[in-house]
């Protein structure tokens, strides 16, 4: 048997990642025109954090329900119907009218999201070759990182060309063409894949997507109250819709249902580990992204543009490392997902020592700080999410991934919050390089939490196996 995928593989990879690159754009993207969008459609603090908060919301809450939608219908379906979704969406955010449309349109795109990011992994292990897996899971973490990056640089590009009469317009207007060109490519060259005959789990889907929404939409919020106490009841309002939500799934397992969070996958000790690894790792990617912008534009005076230009050489080193680790041989899991965190570490140290003034993307020593901090990040996304899925059923990959990506939006959503409270309780009175110092302290220490957490990932996972295991039968019970 051919170590190389075929080209009809390798056709169906890149449509897969195409799709995966859209979902991870329009996270920062948005980040970068915010300010013009408020001012043109004349738009509250409120709405405006809305316009953020919505998309990350619906597509959080739905990942899950994303993944298990395409174990049942094949993930070819659901990819297809989500890239439609968020093309559709895209449009209607780009031609919309008032803050209000904008949110509602925003809301869509991240259902679009929720859909078809799921089956990206899904389909990885259905059409690539065992033995080149690692590589394409690899390319997988270099597209999150060269998404995120591309979404900061790409809406002040877009922004400063003005391609329609409002130049953010064009942020996700640029997105209609793409979806369409990834629509008739995924028609032709996506296989159909496995589908199950279970039931979906509405109620706990519904159920999920209150926790989420409890968990991140008050903190979204800018006028929320503030106190101790207030807080207290911001920190316990989830406990509510999550202790429902477990008792609906054991209730449904002891009655021979298919619970949303298959109780299967939360008994695997290598899976929890890279779970909770993931929380912590990507708890510091989009929050340092997000505070390293508000101190170069307020601390340094750099432009949007010009703050965007840091992530070029971070970008690059994410992308390149990404590659490596996910050719690199499985025993090394233990000293990628360990060494990553630790080039974090130092990264974040020597920007401590960095002055405001010396903040822009010309400082050589600013740029080889990034390089280090994105080298590590890449050597660690692709691994644990590799070896987190390695002992997965290929019936469960979809709800897997889903259960991994509803993490990383969650650390995204929660991290930004604790790291913005770290930075203005630091950086009161203006002093916003006194905040930022003190936030890459808090990144610090979760690297060094990250460190811990690798060696159960390590435990937990021997290397994967060298074909992908047949679907497993569904047998009437299950059904």
């Amino acid at each position: 048997m051919t170590t190389r995928p075929t080209p009809p593989a390798r056709l169906a990879l890149a449509v897969l990642l195409l799709g995966e690159f859209l979902a991870i754009f329009d996270i920062s993207v948005v980040n970068v025109v915010l300010p013009v969008v408020q001012d043109d459609l004349r738009a509250g603090d409120a709405q405006a954090y809305l316009v953020v908060a919505c998309y990350g919301m619906a597509y959080a809450s739905l990942l899950v329900m994303g993944g298990r939608l395409g174990d049942r219908l094949g993930f070819r379906a659901v990819f297809l119907g989500g890239v439609a979704v968020f093309g559709l969406a895209s449009l209607a955010c780009g031609l919309a009218p008032t803050a209000a449309a904008l949110i509602v349109a925003r809301a869509a795109q991240g259902v679009g999201a929720a859909l078809l990011f799921p089956q990206v992994l899904a389909g990885i292990h259905q059409v690539v070759p065992a033995a080149r897996r690692g590589a394409a899971v690899g390319a997988f973490g270099a597209v999150l990182g060269l998404g995120s990056t591309l979404g900061q640089l790409g809406g002040g590009v877009l922004t400063e060309l003005e391609l329609v009469s409002d130049g953010w317009r064009s942020a996700f207007l640029v997105n209609v063409p793409l979806c369409l060109a990834i629509w008739l490519a995924g028609r032709r060259v996506l296989p159909t894949g496995h589908t199950t005959a279970r039931r979906l789990d509405l109620p706990g889907a519904l159920l999920l997507a209150a926790a989420v929404a409890a968990l991140v939409l008050p903190w979204s919020l800018p006028d929320r109250p503030r106190g101790p106490l207030w807080t207290a009841l911001l920190v316990l309002t989830p406990l509510a819709p999550t202790a429902a939500l477990v008792r609906w799934e054991r209730r449904l397992t002891r009655g021979g249902g298919t619970p949303l969070l298959h109780p299967g996958l939360l008994r695997q000790r290598g899976f929890v580990a890279g779970l909770a690894l993931c929380l912590v790792f990507f708890a510091t990617q989009v929050p340092f992204y997000v505070l390293l912008s508000q101190t170069a534009q307020r601390g340094a005076g750099l432009d949007p543009l010009g703050s965007a230009g840091l992530y070029a050489g971070l970008g690059l080193a994410f992308l390149a490392a990404s590659v490596l680790a996910g050719r690199a041989d499985p025993r090394h899991t233990a000293l990628l997902t360990a060494g990553g965190p630790l080039l974090m570490a130092v990264g974040y140290l020597g920007l401590r020592s960095v002055p405001a003034h010396a903040l822009h993307p010309g400082s050589l020593s600013v740029t080889a700080l990034l390089v280090v901090n994105g080298a590590g990040a890449g050597l660690v996304a692709p691994t644990v999410i590799r070896f987190v899925l390695a002992g997965v059923d290929t019936s469960l990959t979809g709800v897997a991934s889903g259960l991994l990506a509803t993490a990383q939006q969650l650390a995204n959503s929660v991290g930004v919050v604790v790291a913005g409270a770290v930075f203005r309780g630091a950086g009161h009175h203006g002093q916003v390089l006194a905040g930022f110092r003190a936030a890459l302290l808090y990144f610090t220490a979760l690297a060094a939490a990250a460190i811990a957490l690798s060696r159960a990932v390590a435990r937990g996972h021997g290397p994967p196996a060298k074909e992908a295991p047949p679907p497993r039968e569904v047998r009437s019970a299950d059904a």
